[in-house]
């Protein structure tokens, strides 16, 4: 079993945070007990993430989006004090991996996504194990044969396990799917001149309709979480094989 500093280097380097500028800090927040045995992941931490954290006697969690934004007030109060309070009090480390997991060359949300989906191509490269070297914010992946729009909404739902709303103004046939997990909704400028025959993200705004409509883009939305469950998951098989601990990914339901 590691310690917690074996466990905090590994992630540090294989997610390569050093190279990463973010909006938080990534890498140990809250620092627990050395040995760790079992680890809990999720996307996001909250109350309801801590408690089964708690209830499972995990040693540390490791989540997408941490307790600690660079833009936060620096006061501990309301349920930020609670929170930390609950991972003290139980000796728990809290690890958070935010843009290191988006732009992962081998296991972000979008190329999962897009394996997922059944692409033959992700960015020029076959989908068959290699990688290119490429930490773009988005990917495109590429079907050799043309779906149908409504089939590839029953492949979104079915690998995100959701029900993706849409506005479908573009083509019928998608040949070209361009993914970005999350908070993709302010980039439809630039996908609307990439010439993709779909977009693929978590979530929308009030004037995008109206964009994709006047752009004829298919614009698909299937939550900020849904879309963010990939990479935590593969990170989590990722950790239990390395260091063969128990890893348990803990799913709390959200809409958005």
């Amino acid at each position: 079993m590691p310690v917690r500093k074996e466990l905090e280097n590994w992630l540090d380097e294989y997610l390569e945070v050093g190279r990463i500028s973010d909006y938080l800090p990534n890498g140990l927040q809250i620092e627990g007990r050395d040995t760790i045995k079992k680890i809990v992941t999720a996307v996001s931490i909250n109350l309801e993430v801590v408690e089964a954290a708690i209830k499972h006697r995990a040693d540390a969690i490791v989540v997408h989006h941490g307790m600690f934004w660079k833009s936060d007030k620096p006061a501990i109060s309301g349920y930020r004090k609670l929170r930390i309070k609950k991972i003290i009090d139980n000796d728990i480390s809290l690890f958070a991996y935010h843009l290191p997991l988006d732009l992962h060359p081998e296991i972000s949300h979008n190329r999962l996504i897009l394996k997922g989906l059944g692409v033959d191509e992700i960015d020029g490269y076959g989908n068959n194990g290699n990688i290119k070297k490429d930490y773009s914010i988005g990917l495109t992946g590429i079907f050799e044969k043309p779906l149908l729009f409504d089939q590839l909404i029953k492949r979104v739902n079915k690998t995100l396990k959701t029900e993706a709303r849409y506005f479908k103004y573009g083509k019928k046939n998608i040949q070209s799917l361009y993914v970005v997990s999350g908070a993709g909704r302010n980039m439809i400028d630039q996908i609307s001149h990439l010439g993709v025959d779909a977009y693929l993200t978590g979530d929308v705004q009030e004037s995008t309709e109206h964009i994709a409509k006047e752009e004829r883009l298919n614009y698909i939305f299937a939550g900020h979480y849904n879309t963010e469950r990939p990479g935590m998951i593969e990170l989590g098989e990722k950790i239990g094989q390395r260091f063969q601990v128990d890893v348990l990914f803990v799913d709390i339901n959200n809409p958005l």
